[in-house]
């Protein structure tokens, strides 16, 4: 369904002939044809949106500027397609849904990895709202299909720009009469030095910062043109980088929506979509084969499970052994449970996904042997959660952000786990679209939990300096929890926390008030939380 450049092309009969000695201003939206109309009202709005970017974004911090430029692209979008006669596929936007809450979320949340995740989130989901909120149904999408769709809308942002201005520079010169033969042979060159000018400027900035003698080069070229001195470009060819970058992508990936859309319209919303057609396996394997593999595994997994019972679970080990070697034990064999549970699921889909099943007999034995895997799985992840438990119960751990994250991967992995079993029984082909709303469940419920302000909470009830130690690498995040169990320790620990707060206000007043496009609930709240600290006399 790719947009070529002979789709942007208008039809015949929407391309009046110009008499002699007429003259005629300029293509009209409604002279054009129905493949340009689009590309002559995206292109303008795309522009909006890189000035847009440029605005909220260019030397500031992430806060509001996020949620709204993200509101600002589905107005975008939504208008545009208002615009083209396109309805929305509303069973498609509940995406809207964690998409403006990951986006609200990077103007809460101070914490470094939970704001990149937030960020993460909000470009994947972007890929997904062009290419599903106006067309197909994502329920149908596969396991690979989440992340082929956003290579997808990716190389359609990238290509679809091109052919579209193009056409609309050729419909602009083909619709007023050329003087003269020479200047007709020099419009095509015109046309390519117009088009040709912002990526030279671009790639010229890049290289000249990649090549330090090739950018000599260029400061004498410069030179030369402007012998009276030049001003410093550095500043405006990086916002106009960002602009015309960022228009770019924009224009691609709104066309690439409203295509689908006008086809989905087009053909009375029963057209087939491409994107959630199944993609065939590069080889198959026999039956004998992925029962075979299923069997044997789970015979090592049974073992593995009965270790458990009897030792971890009945609490053998933890008699049998000293104190500190059942803390090894415990602690050695957390990770790789992990890992095998993921691979575990990733070889439960690869086998359903190989292997031929001819009758409902060797269906209803994958099946079984399949179930079976997910019940050992869910036991091993069991057992990595209370060996995380009884790690996290010895008296000289101090915690970090990073054992609520597996916690909460282990949750939602196990629910994962659950769905599963459920669609392999019923609806396989409702499994991915399980898997991606646990997949944005965990970072939602990190999101909710708050990391570092748990960390913070968890450590201030640990003895002696253990409240203090890690408290300096937390975000803003904890600072609330940190002011409120100031007075909960003393001694040094106390000392060490009252520095600690003390720092992080005199680098909040050194950043000097935000400006609105950066405004963030967790460094406000930090803010304010110290000030009050400082004017109570608890810190300096």
């Amino acid at each position: 369904m790719g947009l070529a450049t002979s789709d942007l092309e208008p039809d015949t009969p929407d391309t009046p002939a110009l008499r002699p000695g007429t003259s005629n201003p300029g293509p009209r939206t409604s002279d054009l044809g129905p493949r340009l109309r689009p590309a002559v009202r995206v292109l303008p709005v795309a522009l909006l949106l890189g000035w847009g970017a440029d605005v909220l974004f260019w030397g500031h911090r992430p806060g509001l500027n996020a949620p709204l430029f993200t509101a600002l692209i589905l107005v975008a979008l939504f208008f545009l397609a208002r615009l083209e006669g396109v309805r929305p596929a509303w069973r498609n936007l509940w995406i809207l849904a964690p998409l403006l809450f990951f986006a609200t979320m990077v103007a809460v949340r101070a914490n470094e990895l939970l704001t990149a995740l937030n960020l993460l989130a909000v470009v994947v989901l972007l890929t997904l709202v062009a290419a599903y909120a106006l067309a197909g149904r994502l329920h149908r999408l596969g396991v690979m299909g989440y992340p082929l769709v956003t290579l997808r809308v990716a190389l359609e942002a990238t290509r679809r720009p091109a052919p579209a201005a193009a056409a609309l520079v050729r419909e602009g010169t083909r619709r007023r009469p050329v003087p003269s033969s020479s200047l007709r042979r020099a419009a095509p060159l015109l046309r390519g030095v117009v088009l040709a000018a912002p990526l030279l400027l671009i790639f010229t900035v890049l290289l000249s910062a990649a090549d330090s003698i090739f950018s000599g080069y260029v400061e004498d070229g410069l030179d030369l043109l402007l012998p009276d001195g030049r001003p410093d470009l550095g500043e405006p060819l990086g916002h106009l980088t960002l602009i015309l970058g960022m228009a770019w992508l924009m224009a691609g990936a709104l066309l690439y929506a409203l295509r689908r859309g006008a086809a989905r319209r087009d053909a009375g919303d029963a057209t087939g979509d491409e994107l959630a057609a199944p993609v065939a396996p590069p080889l198959r394997i026999g039956f004998v084969e992925g029962a075979t593999v299923l069997a044997l595994v789970d015979a090592l997994f049974v073992l593995f499970v009965w270790v458990q019972f009897a030792y971890l679970f009945s609490g053998q080990a933890a008699a049998a052994m000293h104190f500190e070697a059942y803390r090894d034990y415990a602690r050695r064999g957390f990770f790789e449970l992990l890992v095998v549970t993921v691979l575990c699921l990733g070889m439960i889909l690869g086998l359903r996904w190989l292997t031929a099943r001819r009758t409902p007999r060797q269906v209803y034995a994958l099946n079984a042997l399949g179930s079976l895997t997910v019940v050992l799985a869910l036991v091993m992840l069991a057992s990595a959660l209370q060996r995380l438990m009884v790690w996290e119960s010895v008296q000289y751990y101090i915690s970090s952000p990073t054992r609520l994250y597996v916690r909460t991967f282990i949750v939602w992995l196990a629910m994962t786990y659950g769905w599963l079993l459920l669609t392999l029984w019923l609806r396989h082909d409702r499994f991915a679209v399980g898997a991606c709303v646990a997949a944005l469940g965990f970072l939602v419920t990190l999101n909710l939990l708050n990391p570092d302000a748990d960390t913070a909470r968890a450590n201030l009830v640990r003895p002696g300096d253990l409240a203090t130690r890690y408290a300096g690498l937390l975000s803003d995040d904890a600072v609330p929890v940190l002011a409120a169990g100031l007075d909960a320790v003393d001694g040094d620990a106390q000392r060490l926390l009252r520095a600690d707060l003390a720092e992080r206000l005199d680098d909040l007043q050194r950043a000097g008030p935000e400006d609105w496009r950066s405004l963030h609930l967790a460094r406000w709240r930090a803010r304010e939380t110290l000030l009050a600290l400082r004017a109570a006399g608890k810190i300096d």
